[in-house]
């Protein structure tokens, strides 16, 4: 009780006003930003750079969201990091291209109206002021640009603080904590008010059907904040089975699996429907990784390629990909199972695989044939698949899918190892419909007056299915700046 009225006291101080009545405290302030990941604290800094009164409220005990469980790694061509480093071959058209291009591997039957290129290049050129904006005005340092996970020009903007990857490549494991705790800092510092474990239950309209504040709920308190403009930056719906199974059937049996953060369920975009907001019908998932059903085993068949150098192997015993690819979890989720292939080569690598015996974990045999019938696939398929494959390793020549043979590597020593593998999502691409001042829109195009949305929230005209490294982390710093710096103009 002691810190709710703690609490109570700063917002007072901070704000124009509060007033309790009813068991309902009601506050009025300019700008609610709801969520407090990448997209809401940016949103939040703009905005009370603009000068606007500022409350960002995020529903778990603790921001960041999934924007700190990625690499950190913020795309841009042309930063003033770029020139101090001497890059003449980084530029926002040169990014776009890759994305664009990257987009062409999609997966099949997404709507061809994705993605938007125009939206595309467009964002893009603001990923270099957004890039640029995080260093010099929050704060936060970058290590020495470097090429993404997939080579090329060096586009990627990594934490200073994280470790380098040994490949010199792409960002370190969680290094995006790094770019949220420089943000956090910047707002403490500035005084805006990070209220944490306060759910937003939903959207105050006017008369007019403008958006006019938010209610929200902290323990037994709850909230009623009027604002100008309201923030959604609750980022995507990774997390929620039954949206999944809406807009992302194939994905949805591997909800739980997601490294998108808890809070991942939808929220603002569902609040945003119920006030009359347009939504993407066509939707899909940002792939990350191939893990391991066991998240503990999955070194025991990747190195410091990822998984350039494996073997996959499907419900039929056969290769169904190009394990080369930056991102597999596409084809991955197509399969009704998968299994990571390896050997005994290195004893000790594999050597946790040694507890297990179960085809939904991992199995091990000491021939091709008993491995097949352990996890229940054609044996004469799989002995198959292995001799094709080691045969390439010979002779540098792979004739299913024409990986590169630096990664074809042969699997012969006994006893041999099937890890089942499944996809893990990063994220959803999907949301509401927003234009380029981020103002969320209704079905006839009109402007939803006082509602504006960043992120995974709004994030479906940039993609049509398939991920492009580095995006993600921009298009949430930068819509939640563009947002929040029109947010706090608002009338």
């Amino acid at each position: 009780m002691m810190q709710i009225t703690k609490l109570s006291l700063l917002l007072s101080s901070l704000l124009v006003s509060t007033a309790a009545f009813a068991g309902v405290e009601k506050i009025d302030t300019d700008v609610v930003v709801v969520g407090g990941g990448g997209t809401g604290v940016a949103a939040a800094a703009a905005a009370h750079q603009k000068g606007a009164k500022v409350i960002l409220l995020e529903k778990l005990p603790f921001i960041g969201g999934s924007s700190a469980f990625s690499g950190g790694s913020i795309a841009a061509g042309g930063s003033k990091a770029q020139q101090r480093a001497g890059l003449t071959n980084t530029t926002p058209e040169g990014y776009a291209q890759i994305w664009l291009n990257d987009q062409k591997r999609s997966f099949p039957g997404g709507d061809k109206a994705f993605p938007n290129e125009q939206k595309v290049r467009k964002i893009t050129n603001e990923f270099t002021k957004t890039v640029d904006w995080i260093e010099e005005s929050i704060g936060h340092p970058y290590a020495d640009p470097r090429p993404f996970g997939y080579g090329g020009p060096k586009y990627a903007h990594s934490p200073k603080e994280a470790p380098v990857p040994a490949s010199g490549r792409g960002s370190s494991p969680a290094g995006g904590r790094f770019v949220i705790q420089n943000f956090k800092k910047y707002l403490n510092k500035e005084g805006v008010p990070i209220m944490t474990a306060t759910p937003v239950t939903s959207l105050i309209t006017n008369s007019k059907g403008d958006v006019v504040g938010v209610k929200a709920k902290k323990g037994d308190t709850e909230y009623e904040i009027n604002a100008k403009a309201v923030v959604l930056a609750t980022g995507g719906f990774a997390r929620n089975k039954e949206m999944m199974k809406k807009y992302v059937p194939s994905y949805a049996p591997y909800t739980e699996v997601s490294v998108a953060t808890m809070g991942a369920t939808g929220d603002g975009i569902k609040m945003a429907q119920k006030v009359g907001a347009d939504s993407y019908k066509d939707a899909w998932v940002i792939g990350l990784y191939a893990g391991a059903a066991k998240k503990s085993l999955e070194k025991t068949f990747t190195n410091k390629n990822k998984y350039k150098d494996c073997v996959f192997v499907n419900e039929n015993g056969k290769r169904f990909v190009n394990e080369n690819l930056p991102y597999l979890t596409d084809p991955i989720a197509a399969q009704k199972a998968v299994w990571a292939i390896t050997d005994s080569s290195d004893a000790a690598k594999v050597l946790p695989l040694k507890e297990y015996n179960d085809p939904k974990i991992a199995v091990g045999a000491d021939s091709w044939q008993a491995l097949a019938k352990k996890i229940g696939v054609p044996a004469k398929n799989l002995e198959r698949t292995m001799k094709l494959y080691n045969d390439a390793a010979t002779s540098g020549k792979d004739s299913e899918f024409n990986k590169p043979k630096e990664h074809i590597l042969p699997f012969t020593k006994a006893p041999f190892y099937a890890i089942r593998v499944v996809p893990q999502t990063g994220g959803t691409m999907g949301g509401v419909v927003t234009n380029d001042k981020f103002q969320v829109l209704r079905p006839d195009g009109s402007v939803i007056k006082g509602l504006y949305a960043g992120g995974e929230t709004t994030n479906r005209p940039y993609y049509n299915r398939v991920y492009t490294s580095g995006s993600g982390l921009g298009v949430a710093y930068t819509s939640g700046r563009i947002a929040g710096e029109n947010a706090a103009e608002e009338k």
